[in-house]
């Protein structure tokens, strides 16, 4: 696993399971780049729920190496019926769709 922050994702909004959830920034690279959890909150939410919302990649095997993450972008895209968080390094562009929350 490697962590790391992305700014411009911080303080992004998506609706997941008829919850608004917020972007802390925060991602989690995970199970040999396969998989993408990114720490969120609901924004309405006095105390604020806390979770993660996993992203699994959509066409394997290219991914991120956890090992050695290097220079990326990340973007969060609303797709038909979810989202998808596209990943841009200097070679190659990964999507990842949001699959499923993880509560903390």
């Amino acid at each position: 696993m490697a962590e790391t922050h992305v700014d411009d994702l911080e303080g992004e909004r998506l609706r997941f399971n008829d919850d608004t959830w917020e972007l802390t920034g925060r991602l989690d690279v995970r199970r040999n780049g396969g998989v993408i959890d990114a720490a969120a909150r609901k924004p309405d939410r006095v105390r604020g729920s806390t979770g993660s919302l996993r992203f699994e990649l959509r066409d394997p095997p290219a991914s991120l190496n956890p090992g050695n993450l290097g220079t990326f972008t990340a973007a969060l895209e609303p797709e038909d019926g979810g989202h998808t968080l596209v990943v841009g390094r200097e070679h190659a562009t990964n999507h990842y769709r949001l699959e499923s929350l993880l509560y903390d």
